[in-house]
C-alpha cells in the first residue's frame, strides 16, 4: 500500500462531530497517523468543511462556536493539501464527473488527486461510490474499514 491517501470532506468533518460513524472515522485517522500515512486532499476540502459546519450551525445542530473549533481541527489534522496550480487536475475532474455522470465536479477533483497520486481515495459519499466502484478500484467507502 502507498504510503498516501486521499481523504474527502465527508471523511474529515466525522473527525470533528459526533456523527454515527464517527468512530471509524477517527480508528482509520489513528491507523494512518500511526502508520505515518500522508493525508492528503485539495484545497477544495477547507472550503467545504467551512460550509459543512456552518450548514450545522444554521441548522441549529451545533453551535457556531463548535464550527470554529471543529474547522480549526479538521485544518491541523494533519491533512496536506495540494495547491498545485496545474489545470489539469481541473481538466481531469471535468473528464472523470462527465464520464461517471456526478453531480457535481468537487468530488471528481478528489478522483483526480487519487488518481494523480496513484493512492485511494477515501469517502463516505455512498452515491459517487457506487457510480467509479466497477471501474475505479481504489475508491474507498468508510464502511469497508473494519476496526477489528
Amino acid at each position: 500500500m502507498k504510503n498516501v491517501v486521499v481523504v474527502d470532506t465527508s471523511i474529515a468533518i466525522k473527525w470533528v462531530l459526533n456523527e454515527l460513524d464517527s468512530n471509524t472515522a477517527l480508528a482509520l485517522l489513528a491507523e494512518w497517523k500511526r502508520k505515518k500515512i500522508v493525508m492528503l486532499a485539495p484545497v477544495l476540502l477547507a472550503y467545504e468543511a467551512t460550509n459543512a459546519l456552518y450548514q450545522k450551525v444554521r441548522g441549529g445542530k451545533i453551535t457556531f462556536d463548535t464550527a470554529k473549533e471543529g474547522l480549526t481541527q479538521v485544518i491541523l489534522t494533519g491533512l496536506q493539501f495540494d495547491f498545485l496550480q496545474d489545470p489539469t487536475l481541473g481538466l481531469r475532474a471535468l473528464e472523470l464527473a462527465q464520464n461517471f455522470s456526478l453531480l457535481a465536479t468537487y468530488d471528481a477533483y478528489y478522483l483526480a488527486l487519487a488518481e494523480r497520486e496513484g493512492c485511494d481515495f477515501w469517502t463516505t459519499d455512498t452515491r459517487m461510490w457506487r457510480s467509479v466502484k466497477p471501474q475505479i478500484s481504489w475508491v474507498r467507502l468508510l464502511e469497508e474499514y473494519s476496526t477489528t
